[in-house]
């Protein structure tokens, strides 16, 4: 795929940014989704080996996990759920607990509600973790899905984007896949 793959996928995001019309910014995304996923299996193929998580390195991936959402329930199912499938999980139930979590701390992933204290302000969250973890994955979730908020999520380079009630298997599959390629590229 090389410099090509990384130019397609760039003009995917930079057309679906441009994109006025949500029937054709939902077919552009899951192009962009395709094309993404095709440049981690390359990736991955590229440098992992079987039974080990990236070339001379036979540790998995880190994954540890700041969880943001404001709803009481949400922070006390999901997190031991993630727990059980070997997540290392910090919950915040603000923004300010989010940002001095992300002072005080290591992520590999960010899970964050979209809308927690204001509309959007999620992406605060998600700006903070790209300042301090360039690396990091960075999932948003919401209840209430929105043409402009999915450009935003895309504007912000956000990783990934659900909408409640999310999959959880494919939730957890998502932050997995994400997370091996981004150790990958860093491995590299």
């Amino acid at each position: 795929m090389g410099d090509k793959g990384l130019r397609d996928w760039r003009e995917l995001a930079q057309k679906a940014a441009d994109e006025k019309d949500p029937r054709k910014l939902l077919a552009i995304i899951e192009e962009l989704n395709r094309a993404l996923e095709d440049r981690e299996n390359q990736i991955r193929g590229r440098f992992t080996k079987p039974g080990r998580s990236a070339v001379g390195s036979a540790q998995p991936p880190s994954k540890r996990l700041l969880f943001v959402d404001d709803e009481p329930s949400i922070r006390l199912t999901l997190p031991p759920v993630l727990q059980n499938r070997g997540f290392e999980v910090r919950s915040a139930a603000s923004v300010p607990e989010a940002l001095a979590a992300i002072e005080r701390h290591k992520f590999d992933i960010l899970l964050s509600d979209l809308n927690l204290s204001e509309e959007g302000d999620g992406f605060t969250i998600v700006h903070a973790m790209r300042t301090a973890n360039p690396n990091c994955v960075t999932i948003l979730l919401t209840g209430y899905p929105a043409f402009e908020s999915a450009v935003e999520a895309i504007h912000h380079e956000v990783d990934d984007y659900f909408v409640k009630p999310a999959d959880l298997e494919s939730l957890i599959s998502t932050m997995e896949r994400k997370l091996a390629a981004r150790h990958v590229v860093v491995e590299e």
